[in-house]
């Protein structure tokens, strides 16, 4: 492709919620994305969650590995 043109821009606003909890208010979707710690990581960030819910690294690699 040899056209530079701009294909989309994300318009993202994220809110901090109590401890490691997130969200994420992506354009064009009523629902947040909510970032959190889980079983799997909160011992190496050494925190105990009142609920867990997925890490931003989860979505990272979700997100790249389709």
């Amino acid at each position: 492709m040899s056209d530079n043109k701009l294909i989309h821009t994300s318009h993202i606003t994220i809110h901090k919620d109590k401890g490691p909890v997130r969200r994420a208010y992506i354009e064009g979707f009523e629902t947040p994305t909510i970032f959190g710690v889980h079983t799997n990581i909160k011992d190496f960030y050494g925190i105990e969650p009142e609920k867990e819910y997925p890490a931003t690294l989860d979505y990272i690699i979700a997100g790249t590995g389709g």
